[in-house]
């Protein structure tokens, strides 16, 4: 069984592995999303509707706080009753959001695990793994969102060092079957030592991943605010705004966060692809895979040599083929008088 080709990345090799996934397996990525977020999105602008007082126009202002402008521009009144409707109905509509992309996510998750394995990969399969792990995906949310908000709140620098630290917390909840407090301690000790390079691919994975989805959905979003405010167009066209940014996002950040997540188990643990393939889940290969996103590995990593350069050994690392060479033991200068043994051999005599 030869290695899986594995070895430490730099920072544009991650985000250029994740690109490559996303990007071939975009189709699938993207058919999770929308099966998942699109009927969310439709039922949380009902509600939208439903809360909002009558003379409002929700999807003339610009989505979740439209409801608080009249169709004229103006600022509406509402009273308490409305008022409280109204929250009670941002409050179910945030919910739904959050639960259909935490479930996005995770499959997406699956999805990049499988597509980084080289194995077809599945929306089905990867939604019944992400729903089985739902309660902890929402929990390690929560509690991470809230520790970098904190840390954001009383001192900006420990919260933006949380928010780097916890990036890869869910891979290593769902790869590892931990809780989510365990997780996102796993995540801070992998990223120990690695934060800066995290921050970098977590910075621009973001920055590149918003960019065009902000491009898109602005689009489309501008076309429901000006061109049909308050018409059954304009609901169509804010729910598909929605829904196309979180299809060009989720899957993106979901390969990045993976691609880095093996990354540093493969610099601190030595991890491979076959050991990914059985905690994902998954049947596993008959053999160790080799994953066909990986840039050609350096010489250092590929040649043989009496020493690895550091430990575990880089995946596909072999001791050199020639084996070094025995030196004979020295001779005696003067043998012993006594035989080896007793009864000494037939052919001994003192001296010789």
């Amino acid at each position: 069984m030869n290695p899986p080709a594995l070895r430490p990345l730099g920072v544009g090799e991650i985000l250029d592995v994740g690109i490559k996934i996303y990007w071939r397996h975009a189709v699938t990525l993207f058919k999770i999303v929308v099966f998942v977020v699109l009927p969310a999105q439709i039922v949380v602008n009902v509600v939208q509707i439903s809360a909002a007082p009558s003379d409002t126009n929700v999807f003339g202002g610009g989505g979740l706080f439209g409801p608080a402008f009249g169709p004229n521009g103006d600022v509406s009144t509402m009273t308490n009753s409305e008022a409280v409707t109204f929250a009670v109905g941002v409050g179910v509509a945030l919910l739904i959001n959050a639960l259909a992309g935490k479930l996005a996510q995770g499959a997406c998750f699956r999805a990049v695990a499988d597509a980084y394995l080289g194995d077809p990969i599945s929306s089905r399969s990867s939604l019944r793994y992400a729903l089985r792990r739902m309660p902890a995906l929402v929990g390690v949310s929560i509690l991470g969102t809230l520790l970098a908000s904190l840390g954001l709140i009383f001192c900006i620098v420990p919260g933006v060092y949380l928010w780097v630290a916890f990036f890869v917390a869910v891979p290593a909840l769902l790869v590892e079957g931990v809780g989510p407090i365990k997780a996102l301690g796993r995540s801070r000790r992998l990223v120990k030592g690695r934060w800066w390079p995290m921050c970098g691919v977590a910075l621009v994975g973001y920055f590149l991943v918003f960019l065009v989805s902000g491009v898109v959905s602005g689009l489309v979003l501008g076309v429901a605010a000006v061109g049909s405010r308050g018409t059954v167009v304009g609901f169509v066209l804010a729910t598909l705004s929605t829904t196309v940014g979180s299809m060009l996002t989720t899957p993106a950040v979901a390969a990045f966060a993976t691609v880095a997540y093996i990354d540093l188990r493969v610099r601190h643990e030595g991890f491979d692809l076959l050991l990914l393939a059985q905690r994902i889940g998954g049947d596993g290969p008959t053999v160790a895979p080799t994953s066909v996103f990986l840039p050609p590995a350096p010489a250092v990593y590929t040649t043989g040599g009496e020493q690895p350069p550091y430990w575990p050994p880089p995946p596909g690392w072999q001791p050199s083929s020639e084996p070094p060479a025995l030196e004979p033991p020295p001779e005696e200068e003067n043998p012993p008088a006594e035989p080896p043994y007793w009864p000494p051999p037939p052919d001994r005599t003192p001296g010789r």
